[in-house]
C-alpha cells in the first residue's frame, strides 16, 4: 500500500518515487485557514512553508498540531501560517534510505521530513506513516 504524503509515494530502490508535479506548499504569509483548507483538499497533515523570495526553498512547516496549537490559544483563522509554523526544518534527500528517514525522525522527534533535491529544492514530504510502510514491506 503506498501513501501520497505531499506528492511523495514509499520509498524504492531509486529513492522516494515523486507522484505529482510540485508539492503542495505555503506560503509564510498564508493565513491558517489557507493552510488548513490545503490539508482537508489534499488529505495531507504538514505541508512546506516556502519562501519565494529565498527561491521557494522550504523555510518551515507547518502541521496540523501547530493549527491546534493556534485554536487553543484563540488565535483568529486569519493569522498568518509565519507564527505559528515550525522552523526547525529536517530535511532528507530523494536518494536517502529509509533507515536514513527513520532516524531523523526518531531523533528529532518528528513526524514529516521535508524531501529536497540537493539545490534545496522541494520534492515532497516523508510522514512516519510513509517509513513504516516501507519497513514493514521488510519485516513480513
Amino acid at each position: 500500500m503506498e501513501t501520497e504524503c505531499g506528492g511523495l509515494r514509499r520509498r524504492n530502490e531509486e529513492g522516494w518515487r515523486v507522484d505529482q508535479a510540485a508539492p503542495i506548499t505555503a506560503y509564510p504569509s498564508d493565513t491558517l485557514i489557507d493552510v488548513t483548507e490545503k490539508m482537508a483538499r489534499y488529505e495531507v497533515g504538514t505541508l512546506a512553508v516556502v519562501n519565494p523570495s529565498e527561491g521557494g526553498k522550504p523555510v518551515a512547516v507547518i502541521s496540523e498540531r501547530d493549527v491546534v496549537k493556534a485554536s487553543a490559544m484563540k488565535m483568529p483563522l486569519s493569522t498568518p501560517v509565519e507564527a505559528f509554523m515550525s522552523t526547525r526544518l529536517i530535511s532528507i534527500r530523494p536518494d536517502e534510505d529509509v533507515v536514513k528517514a527513520a532516524d531523523l525522525i526518531i531523533n528529532y522527534n518528528i513526524r514529516h521530513l521535508v524531501v529536497a533535491n540537493p539545490d534545496g529544492s522541494p520534492l515532497g514530504l516523508v510522514s512516519i506513516r510513509d517509513v513504516l510502510r516501507v519497513l514493514r514491506t521488510h519485516v513480513k
